[in-house]
């Protein structure tokens, strides 16, 4: 719906990029150009729909069904909000969602948790729902040393949403200052309703001189904050899989972030720590990781590590492009 770093990369690739545009109301509506879509989706052998709750994800399947083009969904842990839908949302489901399902040749689940949730929720038979994790590109140069001196910055980059946690670490922080008395905060993200509430409760917890909320940031401003962070957390209350934990772990840092996030690894080969979704555990995970922080630079190895072994884009690329070949096969292709 926008352009950006990513379409200006493919652009110079030699890679068709169409942007919508999109006008900005309670949600993101998107400026379709119909036709102009349609001229993309027919020049595709498959069609892959990245996201469920917006409206150019709904008009590309029904294009590519009408076109006779197999398309895959991947909502990449946009479900979770079925647990406690909103009105606008359950009549999204029902108007538009539930067709997106059906007629999708496959469904992509970006964790084994993830797939055993889509079959149980909606019924789906499990050979239609595969799993092909996110992915994330590796720096070719050495990982940044995890810092133990100088800036004491602990990071929170994503969207400021309740369902992404920014007020449990928020609360967290305030549990954990008198312990942590050295540490900043920096609330990273664009607002997604929650910027206002999380700016009274700064000015209610005190904690003005060290909290920060900055608002969006790009690539390469997000790169920049890695780079001074000890620590980067994700805080979410329900979450597929975190990208931001693999890109922290891809710059070499160690992550703290709830068992609600589908990347219980990170406790498994000590790249940080996993801990329940409430403020108690996250303060408690806080002070555990930040005590001792000469074990920083080492858990942020091994979680590069194993980031790059299990995630990087090259392997996780190659996956979705054989799944997609599969189902461009003239056996597979459904009919309009």
């Amino acid at each position: 719906m926008e352009g950006g770093v990513y379409a200006d990369e493919l652009r110079a690739a030699g890679i068709p990029v169409l942007v919508t545009g999109y006008v900005k109301l309670k949600f993101h509506l998107p400026l379709i150009n119909p036709f102009a879509l349609l001229r993309v989706v027919r020049a595709a052998r498959t069609v892959h729909v990245l996201g469920y709750w917006n409206l150019l994800s709904v008009a590309t399947s029904w294009l590519a069904r009408a076109s006779g083009r197999p398309y895959v969904l991947s909502a990449a842990g946009e479900f979770a909000a079925l647990d406690h839908p909103r009105p606008v949302s359950r009549l999204f489901h029902r108007l538009f969602g539930r067709a997106m399902l059906t007629n999708a040749a496959s469904l992509i689940a970006i964790t084994a948790l993830e797939r055993n949730q889509i079959i149980d929720r909606f019924g789906v038979p499990a050979d239609r729902v595969v799993v092909i994790p996110n992915g994330v590109a590796i720096p070719p140069q050495s990982p940044p040393v995890a810092r133990t001196d100088g800036e004491k910055v602990l990071l929170f980059v994503g969207r400021l949403a309740p369902i992404k946690g920014p007020d449990l670490l928020l609360e967290a922080f305030a549990l954990s200052a008198d312990r942590l008395a050295d540490l900043r905060l920096i609330l990273a993200g664009p607002d997604f309703g929650s910027r206002e509430q999380l700016k009274r409760r700064i000015d209610e917890l005190g904690l003005g001189k060290r909290v920060e909320l900055i608002g969006f940031v790009d690539e390469r401003a997000r790169t920049d904050l890695f780079g001074r962070a000890l620590l980067v957390t994700v805080p979410s209350r329900a979450e597929a899989m975190s990208l931001v934990a693999l890109e922290a772990g891809a710059a070499g840092l160690p992550v703290l972030l709830t068992d609600q996030c589908g990347f219980d690894d990170v406790a498994n080969i000590g790249g940080g720590a996993v801990v329940a979704a409430t403020a108690e555990a996250l303060a408690e995970g806080l002070v555990q990781l930040l005590t001792d922080r000469s074990a920083l630079p080492a858990m942020g190895q091994r979680l590069r590590d194993h980031v790059a072994r299990r995630y990087a884009w090259p392997a996780v690329a190659a996956e979705l492009r054989d799944h997609l070949a599969m189902l461009a096969r003239p056996a597979t292709r459904r009919t309009p």
